[in-house]
């Protein structure tokens, strides 16, 4: 119920335009902590990564459960070497275990 301000969200952190109902599970080749994917494995195909951007590190949604308090998830923007833009993300922040699986 605050006052309107004119906040937009940051034109320097762009989002996809479309989205998948859930998020799906890719194998990932990357060296942690935080460098993006080299090549990712989605549905079946072997894609190699042309360019990334991350990662863009977000947090959980603490007032939900105790346990979301640690969560982290690390997000990258890539591109693969047919064009294919992507958004993927890592849970955790690739060293401490108490923030995600690492997956």
């Amino acid at each position: 119920m605050a006052p309107e301000t004119g906040a937009t969200w940051p034109g320097h952190w762009p989002r996809p335009s479309r989205l998948l109902a859930s998020p799906e599970p890719i194998e990932t080749m990357a060296l942690l902590p935080d460098h993006p994917p080299v090549s990712f494995t989605w549905r079946g195909i072997r894609r190699r990564v042309r360019q990334a951007d991350g990662p863009e590190r977000m947090r959980g949604e603490w007032w939900r459960r105790d346990c979301e308090l640690t969560a982290v998830r690390d997000y990258f923007r890539v591109e693969d070497d047919a064009g294919e833009r992507y958004w993927i993300f890592r849970s955790g922040d690739g060293e401490d275990p108490n923030t995600g699986s690492q997956r």
